[in-house]
């Protein structure tokens, strides 16, 4: 294992795990393992790699992870100010969705302005668009078990297969509607009490019950196959049902703690 110093402190360097770290950033002598200081946030040792390899990462749209994103394009972009920033767009095989990156070069080496970037050149990455991890349905206060099977119909689905995410999804209902305190022997009777209970309105039964027959569909052989249009719509209409479930009210609790404290601190 490599080690990185500045002035009297010495540091191990696992090479992408998180450590306490000194001010100055430094290079090891190892180019298998270029690490240099963090940008913002918490300070940490990060580890450079080729350009080209910046396509090694999960992709945000379909949630694949590990996948390797093709490089489309790259080009190093000049300010007014003259300061350069590096640019690159990557694709993902499996769901052909484009993620934006920005990376800096290792060297901090001045390049030419409006070029393409070299794909053997170590860059740190700075940021992604979208960011890792971030899902088009980003859901606050979710209970874990919930979020489960939320999120394991967000991978299926984008691993191409609709009728294994429609299931999840209805997993997901059947969970928040538990997390409520309604546990009816089927599903349509746990919808029919979240209306009675005013935890939706009549008007969104429809939208439940949308998603409860597609997760029907999907456990179940029939001729009848569900498209990825299909259940994109369901994983919307389920993605709004927990809003309104949990992250609204999450949400309303923290601004009322927040008010008490607020009004305690006045006292």
């Amino acid at each position: 294992m490599l080690a990185a110093t500045a002035g009297r402190k010495r540091i191990a360097n696992p090479c992408l795990a998180t450590v306490e770290v000194v001010e100055d950033p430094i290079e090891t002598s190892d180019l298998s393992c270029v690490v240099l200081l963090g940008y913002g946030g918490p300070r940490r040792w990060e580890a450079y790699v080729r350009f080209a390899e910046v396509g090694y990462r999960d992709c945000p749209w379909c949630k694949t992870r590990n996948i390797a994103l093709n490089v489309q394009w790259s080009r190093v972009e000049q300010a007014d100010s003259g300061k350069q920033r590096f640019w690159g767009v990557f694709t993902c095989p499996r769901c052909a969705g484009a993620v934006l990156v920005e990376v800096k070069p290792a060297t901090g080496a001045n390049l030419t302005s409006y070029s393409e970037i070299n794909r053997g050149l170590n860059v740190f990455v700075m940021k992604q668009v979208p960011e890792d991890g971030n899902r088009a349905h980003e859901i606050a206060h979710l209970p874990e078990d919930v979020e489960g099977f939320f999120r394991d119909a967000e991978v299926v689905l984008g691993a191409g297969v609709p009728d294994a995410a429609a299931v999840q999804l209805r997993k997901t209902l059947e969970a928040a509607a538990a997390h409520k305190g309604i546990r009816e022997r089927t599903l349509v009777q746990s919808i029919q009490k979240l209306i009675e209970d005013g935890a939706v309105t009549v008007d969104f039964s429809e939208v439940l019950h949308y998603v409860r027959k597609l997760g029907n569909l999907g456990a179940h052989f029939t001729d009848e196959k569900l498209t990825e249009d299909d259940v994109q719509r369901a994983l919307r209409f389920t993605a709004q049902l927990l809003r309104n479930l949990f992250e609204v009210p999450g949400e309303l609790e923290l601004l009322k703690t927040a008010s008490e404290e607020a009004d305690a601190g006045t006292e």
